[in-house]
């Protein structure tokens, strides 16, 4: 008698923890499935990071001096701000640098990327390309530095690449150019950030390989304003008026592809990175794996739960006595 309700104690324990497991793994197969729902509705706007300076590259005595116009075959690099990084980097967190060129009427926060570049592909009047190293490599999905996420091996640039295509593949006119972070396969949740700057492209018959040339459009005026509110106080019977006022100035100045404002008495300065070289980054072409709520965390909850579920069941069934046997 004594074992038979001990061995019915353990039942109704493991019943009940059973059970317990049973409601914790659908209370995280729930969890996980609205996650997974809002991860794919939600879409955060890509974030503007600043202005990249076009300069001159490595390996000249005026290295890293800014850059303001050049042939097809001037080579130039472009520096994003000291500390540019992605919201993660590419070892544990999947993001990837790539680089873009589109015109400028073409808000770089809408591009998506895919293997070769911002998508969809196109010359002429429909231009969309990643931007190609003095060697004539696109350069496109590139590794991140090891847990800060920094852009590292930034290339050396040119338009060498056009060659006899000329301004028939990259016509005459403004563009938008410079670098992004990306995050899994093309979507409206793709891109992280980006940094831009603005050239102007034109027909250069004299050019050579390209007959084009291009130059950086000038920073415009900076303009000043100053707002000045004056209050007057006047005492009943006494001969002092005293005036107090309020002078509250606002200087903005717009670089191409950047505006910064600053406030009263403050000033901003942005410092050009420290140019990597081409050979610290890595070459792409890896597949981007897609992002969002993990499939298989899912499936061990839901795995789970039958398991939990199922033992509830079997362990809160009654005993059955069987009858002696008869002799």
């Amino acid at each position: 008698m004594n074992a038979r309700i001990h061995h019915s104690r353990r039942r109704r324990l493991a019943r009940d923890l059973a059970r317990a497991g049973a409601a914790l793994s659908a209370a995280m197969l729930v969890v996980g499935v609205a996650s997974s729902s809002r991860g794919g509705d939600v879409a955060e706007a890509a974030t503007n990071a600043g202005a990249v300076q076009v300069v001159v590259p490595p390996g000249s005595a005026t290295a890293g001096d800014p850059l303001n116009a050049g042939g097809s075959a001037t080579a130039f690099a472009l520096t994003p701000p000291v500390g540019a990084a992605c919201s993660g980097d590419s070892a544990t967190g999947g993001y990837r640098v790539q680089s873009y060129m589109v015109p400028a009427a073409v808000d770089p926060a809408t591009l998506t990327f895919g293997l070769t570049g911002p998508l969809p592909a196109g010359s002429g009047a429909d231009f969309r390309q990643p931007l190609f190293t003095s060697a004539g490599s696109s350069w496109v999905n590139k590794t991140t530095a090891v847990n800060t996420g920094l852009l590292i091996g930034l290339p050396v640039l040119s338009f060498a690449w056009v060659d006899t295509g000329g301004t028939t593949f990259l016509p005459a006119g403004k563009y938008n150019l410079g670098f992004a972070c990306t995050k899994g396969v093309a979507s409206a949740t793709q891109l992280d950030k980006y940094w831009n700057v603005q050239i102007v492209v034109a027909a250069d018959a004299n050019d050579v390989p390209s007959a084009l040339t291009w130059t950086v459009p000038a920073a415009d005026t900076t303009t000043t304003t100053t707002s000045t509110t004056s209050t007057t106080t006047t005492v009943a019977g006494a001969a002092t008026t005293t005036t107090l006022a309020r002078t509250a100035t606002t200087t903005t100045t717009t670089v191409a592809g950047a505006t910064t404002t600053t406030a009263a008495g403050s000033t901003t300065t942005t410092t050009g990175a420290v140019f990597a070289g081409a050979a610290a980054g890595s070459n792409g072409g890896t597949n981007i794996v897609s992002t969002g709520s993990s499939p298989t965390q899912l499936l061990v909850w839901a795995v789970l739960l039958l398991v939990f579920g199922r033992m509830a069941i079997l362990f809160g069934r009654p005993l059955r006595v069987l009858p002696p046997k008869s002799q």
